[in-house]
């Protein structure tokens, strides 16, 4: 059978401009987002956290030591989530300029997941822009 590590995040690529963390689907849209980074020379570490709970608290303090700044992902509402709990985590540990790529506080309706990604803005552009807008600050 296959074994995932409980909370045993997975660095998909290095960086030390911004750190983006997310899992599962998002991790596509993310990497559509971080091409365009990339090409203005913004260097993004991405991290797949799996597991919520345990949270590698270690490995998300190492990487924002390191980027100073992060961004989170998810396919979720903003409380409740990966989310809140990193925030959580930088507020005791590491105060970290944040920014969160996920549900405004509303409830979903019908229409094609591409429309639905865009409507919510959890789509590559929306990701794009969080990491930007906390470079540019």
């Amino acid at each position: 059978a296959f074994k995932v590590p409980l909370g045993v995040p997975e660095i998909i690529n290095e960086g030390t401009d911004i750190t983006v963390v997310s899992y599962g689907s998002m991790l596509r849209i993310i990497e559509e987002a971080i091409v365009r980074l990339v090409e203005e020379g913004i260097s993004v570490e991405v991290i797949d956290i799996h597991t919520i709970k345990p949270l590698d608290e270690p490995a998300i303090l190492e990487s924002v030591s390191k980027t100073k700044k992060i961004v989170v992902a998810e396919e979720h509402q903003r409380l409740g989530g990966l989310a809140s709990t990193i925030a959580l985590l930088l507020a005791e540990e590491m105060p970290t300029p944040m920014a969160i790529v996920a549900v405004q506080d509303s409830f979903g309706e019908s229409a094609t997941p591409a429309e639905l990604m865009k409507k919510y803005g959890l789509d590559a552009d929306s990701i794009y822009q969080a990491c930007k807008s906390l470079m540019n600050n």
